[in-house]
Formats: C-alpha cells, sequence, structure tokens
C-alpha cells in the first residue's frame, strides 16, 4: 500500500562518519544490488493533444505490465524486494520543488531527467500529453550495483576518513601546504556531506516482499490522487533493499 513518507540517510550514516572522523572505524556500508525501472510524464509513449499529463494510476498500470512480461529476459524471479519512490503533484511548480529535494537524496537519472523537463514545460505555453508510456523490451537489467549517488559519494568519505584515521603518522604532513589542501578537501567533503545528511525528501513510498507476480496484484492500492498529473516514478527491485527501505522515517 502507498503512504506518504519522509526520506533521509539513516542515523547511522551520520553516526559513523562522526566516529570515523574522531578515529573510530566502524564497518557500515550504504551499498544497495539489484536492479530498477523508472518513468515520469517525458517518458516516451502515447502522446495526445490535450496536454503531456501522467497520473500515479497510469504510472503504476506501466510497472504492472512489467511485472508480469515474462518475455524480458532480464523480469527477476521467485521472491523479492520492491521498494518504489513516487513523486507526484497537481501543480508543475510543486512537482519541481519535490524532485529537486529528491534528486539530491536519489540522484537517479529518471529523477534528474524529470526535474529538467519540468523546468522547461513550466516554460511553455502548450504541452503534450504522455497517457500511457512505453518501455522497451528488455525494460529490467540485469541485477547490478544501484547504489544512490548521494550513498557512495557519502561512502567515499567515510573511506578517506578511515584511512586517515588507520593511517600512520606522517612527519611531512606537517608541512603547510599539505595541511592547507587537506583542510580544503575536509571542508569540501564536510559540506558535502552535511547536504546529504540534512536531505529529507515527502514523497509516495511502496514496499513488499513477493513475487513480481503478487507486487503486481497490489502495488495500485492506495494510490495518490489523478488529480496529481505530474508524476515521476522509480521503482527498485532486488534480493536486499534494506539500505533503501532504511531510508523512511
Amino acid at each position: 500500500m502507498w503512504k506518504k513518507q519522509k526520506l533521509q540517510l539513516p542515523p547511522q550514516a551520520k553516526a559513523t562518519l562522526q566516529n570515523a572522523q574522531k578515529g573510530i572505524i566502524s564497518p557500515f556500508s550504504l551499498s544497495v544490488q539489484g536492479t530498477k525501472l523508472g518513468l515520469h510524464n517525458w517518458t516516451h509513449g502515447i502522446r495526445e493533444d490535450s496536454g503531456r499529463y501522467l497520473s500515479p494510476e497510469n504510472a503504476v498500470k506501466v510497472i504492472q505490465a512489467k511485472f508480469t512480461d515474462y518475455s524480458d529476459p532480464n523480469r527477476p524471479k521467485g521472491e523479492v524486494q520492491c521498494f518504489a519512490v513516487m513523486v507526484a503533484s497537481a501543480k508543475i511548480e510543486d512537482f519541481i520543488t519535490a524532485l529537486e529535494k529528491a534528486s539530491v537524496l536519489l540522484p537517479y537519472p529518471e529523477f534528474k531527467q524529470a526535474l529538467d523537463y519540468a523546468k522547461s514545460q513550466q516554460k511553455l505555453n502548450e504541452t503534450k500529453m504522455v497517457k500511457m508510456p512505453t518501455m522497451g523490451n528488455p525494460s529490467f537489467l540485469p541485477s547490478a550495483d544501484i547504489t544512490p549517488q548521494s550513498s557512495r559519494s557519502l561512502q567515499a568519505v567515510m573511506r578517506n576518513a578511515n584511512a586517515t584515521a588507520a593511517a600512520s603518522p606522517d612527519p611531512m604532513a606537517m608541512l603547510a601546504q599539505l595541511k592547507a589542501k587537506k583542510a580544503e578537501r575536509e571542508q569540501k567533503n564536510l559540506e558535502k556531506t552535511t547536504a546529504l545528511l540534512n536531505a529529507v525528501v515527502e514523497a509516495y513510498c511502496y514496499q513488499k516482499t513477493a513475487s513480481l507476480e503478487q507486487i503486481a496484484l497490489e502495488i495500485n492500492q492506495n494510490l495518490p490522487n489523478a488529480n496529481n498529473i505530474f508524476t515521476a516514478l522509480i521503482v527498485f527491485v532486488g534480493a536486499d533493499l534494506s539500505n533503501l527501505t532504511g531510508m523512511i522515517q
């Protein structure tokens, strides 16, 4: 069942980073393995003269069709975890604001592309409609690393902090030039991690562990109102999506 929720990097990420900066090394990973499907108003599909709109219901219908597309050679089989994040708004201004926040925490191409198109459409007098976007076959890519770029950036900062904490003291590190470069790098890392750790996204979320067939039967329950004519949706599928679902606050 869909539910409007807040997404944020888990508190453990902040605690681990702070410990690393103090020289305390803690094992922690934000990696996620699986595959994903995504679509939005400007995904290629059927166009109609009255405008380019995409309701949550029609977006989910596309996903339901792909979940039961047995001709897709990369379609996951058996019991899987499914986690979906939907940004849906009735006004394009609200849609843009929500996507700007979502693109910080979940900087996937689908959200970034939707944001770029929405900003462009905001300036147009005429729009085109997508009633039912189409997706190619195969739509599912082989299982791969689908860790958000925000989490990868945070992990890179953690690795640098851990490496610094674990390294033996180097007398050359006392040189003023090296100290200045280190301070500059740490300041940039601090600004980046602060933005990530403080990022909060309000979105409609759905999560279920079952076969894709079963999920397809239930994923249309309690959808946002059809008045939300601007929709961007990413659906994740994998064996363990806890590092994504853990963002739910």
